[in-house]
């Protein structure tokens, strides 16, 4: 594979998707999830005051969005 050439833009290779379950993506989402905010308790460094604000915004949203994960992978039934 590495010797041959790149085929073009518009060929793609056909590969059979397995659905992966609710809970796997859930679980996948709350790890990156919970990494994202780990960096940023961590400390960010911007430059300039206006940018702190689209920060903390990502802080909120990233913190708001680790609780509903641990919400709904509480959730009885969820398939």
């Amino acid at each position: 594979m590495i010797n041959e050439p790149l085929p073009p833009d518009n060929v793609r290779s056909i590969v059979r998707a397995e659905r992966r379950s609710l809970y796997a993506v859930l679980i996948e989402s709350l790890n990156s999830t919970q990494a994202l905010l780990a960096r940023l308790e961590a400390g960010v460094h911007v430059p300039c005051d206006q940018q702190r604000e689209v920060v903390r915004s990502l802080y909120v949203a990233t913190r708001n969005q680790a609780r509903a994960l641990i919400a709904t992978l509480e959730l009885q039934g969820l398939e």
